[in-house]
């Protein structure tokens, strides 16, 4: 695949932030049933090859256009993952754009089946310091709400899972690096929470990849 297909979208591809946090208020959503079809595909065949392959059907995933365009994807436990709908149109029309959901959506579940959101404390409404992370209103919900989010330790574990549910499904970990490079070649560093590039360090030893030009 050519790295073309990231051109269009910007801010999507060059400034992703897979935001995860834990919250109990719900976050808005946008109803297309084709985009959400193609979503719960996707995520199904991951599921499949995950610790939770017999309870796909807890899993409710939705679409939102979270007024921050860097966020592509949270977790907020229970099964609930939010997609941005922004990432799923474009999905449906360039394949880099749907590795990049593939990559979102690996690491989301994983959140899930790590249990990340049970481990956030007893006072999960608390907001991080300002600049370090995801606030309420960059999701689309009322400024008193506080967000939680997963720390850097559970962002990397999410991404090493997400990873290994790539494996199994015979998907090209080196994709998953690429994506990774772009964001660096972007200027994108990420967040105290999202470093682009421990992710990257992290992502080349487990795929052991070398040069990765041409995979995508």
């Amino acid at each position: 695949m050519g790295r073309s297909g990231c051109l269009p979208c910007v801010l999507i591809v060059c400034c992703l932030l897979v935001a995860s946090c834990s919250t109990q208020a719900r976050i808005p959503t946008v109803s297309d049933n084709a985009l959400e079809l193609l979503v719960r595909h996707e995520a199904a065949q991951i599921v499949a090859v995950s610790e939770d392959k017999e309870r796909f059907s807890n899993y409710q995933i939705f679409l939102s256009d979270f007024p921050r365009k860097d966020i592509l994807g949270m977790s907020v436990g229970n099964g609930r993952i939010y997609i941005s709908y922004a990432l799923a149109k474009l999905a449906s029309r360039r394949s880099f754009h749907l590795w990049l959901l593939r990559q979102t959506l690996a690491h989301e579940i994983a959140h899930e089946t790590a249990g990340h959101a049970r481990q956030t404390g007893s006072t999960p409404f608390n907001r991080a310091a300002p600049g370090s992370g995801v606030a309420s209103v960059d999701v689309g919900l009322p400024s008193h709400v506080k967000l939680r989010n997963y720390s850097t330790g559970k962002e990397l574990e999410a991404d090493s899972i997400g990873l290994r549910y790539w494996e199994k499904l015979g998907w090209d970990c080196r994709i998953w690096v690429r994506i990774l490079q772009n964001f660096e070649k972007q200027n994108y560093a990420g967040d105290v929470f999202h470093p682009t590039g421990k992710r990257l360090q992290q992502a080349r030893h487990l795929c052991g990849a070398g040069e990765t030009q041409g995979v995508i």
